[in-house]
């Protein structure tokens, strides 16, 4: 279903979850703040009484109102309030100021009813809802806190009086009441919970003496001597074998174990080179041999000759093709001789 504003314009749907931006919840909690504190105080009798109810009230809505929608965010506060435990009986040192004197005579029922018209500005309905009553149970608890005349009937006259009192009041709230109030506000926008003062003790009551710190010193001197045996234990570690030997102390850190029965404490070991190897070879000298490419010419003893004249005959060889590109290229034709020319 899509919600609409005043206007007929859709609303946005990200309004449904503002409680999760923080400005949106800061601005509505600054504006039923006043409300809250002075219903609070004068539904208890006592200002610091009724700063408790409010605060434990606003942080209790804070993770409620994440999931509903803006337009219930009223309903759901003034019930928070209407059920805090401070407000359901009168402060030990409640006081009411004389001009809402009449207040301090009714019970915590009626009277409640009653502020949620004047202080906090709701309907019937909206205030029946917020007590957890049907419409019939809140007009009877209304109808027991209204004004009545001599006659004993409902005094318009007094009502008015008594709700601009309440009005009065509600705009001369002194700034370090504001401030305080602001405070508490951005404590339950954060999630943290204020130093609550502590209720007012009775005339001649002896103020508990605070607990004394012995057992906080226990936990410290078992904590240092724990941080100690880790210290001795981590500085032990690389010598962690002589911690089990009886006589730890007295063998040296850098000493080697003792051998077992039977072995020699040192061994001498002789280091000798090793003879240059043979390089490798595929054949043996034989098997070479008979594999060479020139072996008849090896085995042949009339080739041993032509050997050692190698040199020799190379050049002859080669004397003789030069002599032959020499000749006349007529008589290399016709297979003549040449001839010496005549002289």
């Amino acid at each position: 279903m899509i919600r609409r504003d005043d206007a007929g314009f859709p609303m946005p749907q990200y309004l449904k979850d503002a409680a999760s931006a923080p400005a949106a919840l800061s601005a509505f909690l600054r504006g039923v703040e006043r409300r809250g504190a002075l219903l609070a105080e004068l539904q208890c009798g006592d200002a610091a009484h009724g700063d408790i109810a409010l605060a434990a009230a606003m942080r209790a809505f804070r993770l409620p109102a994440a999931g509903l929608p803006m337009a219930e965010w009223p309903q759901r506060f003034w019930s928070l309030l209407a059920a805090a435990p401070q407000l359901r009986q009168d402060a030990a040192q409640a006081r009411w100021p004389a001009s809402l004197a009449q207040l301090a005579s009714l019970p915590a029922q009626p009277r409640l009813a009653l502020l949620l018209r004047l202080t906090a500005g709701l309907g019937e309905n909206e205030a029946a809802a917020a007590m957890a009553l049907d419409g019939a149970a809140y007009r009877r608890a209304l109808g027991e806190a209204c004004p009545r005349d001599a006659d004993g009937q409902p005094d318009a006259d007094a009502w008015r009086r008594l709700a601009e009192t309440i009005q009065q009041r509600l705009r001369e709230l002194p700034p370090e009441r504001l401030a305080r109030l602001a405070r508490l506000r951005e404590e339950a926008i954060a999630g943290t919970q204020a130093g609550r003062a502590a209720a007012p003790l009775a005339a001649g009551q002896p103020r508990p003496a605070p607990p004394r710190p012995q057992r906080k010193r226990a936990w410290l001197l078992a904590l240092l001597t724990l941080t100690t045996l880790a210290a001795a234990v981590a500085w032990q570690w690389p010598n962690r074998y002589l911690l089990f030997k009886p006589n730890a102390a007295a063998v040296p850190a850098t000493r080697e174990p003792a051998p077992a029965p039977g072995l020699r404490e040192t061994v001498e070991i002789a280091v000798e080179a090793l003879p240059a190897a043979a390089p490798g070879a595929t054949y043996d000298a034989q098997t070479a041999l008979l594999t060479h490419p020139d072996l008849e010419l090896l085995l042949d003893d009339a080739a041993d000759g032509l050997v050692q004249q190698a040199g020799f005959l190379a050049w002859y060889e080669a004397e003789g093709e030069a002599a032959q590109d020499d000749a006349v290229p007529g008589a290399a034709v016709t297979g003549q001789e040449p001839t010496d020319a005549p002289r």
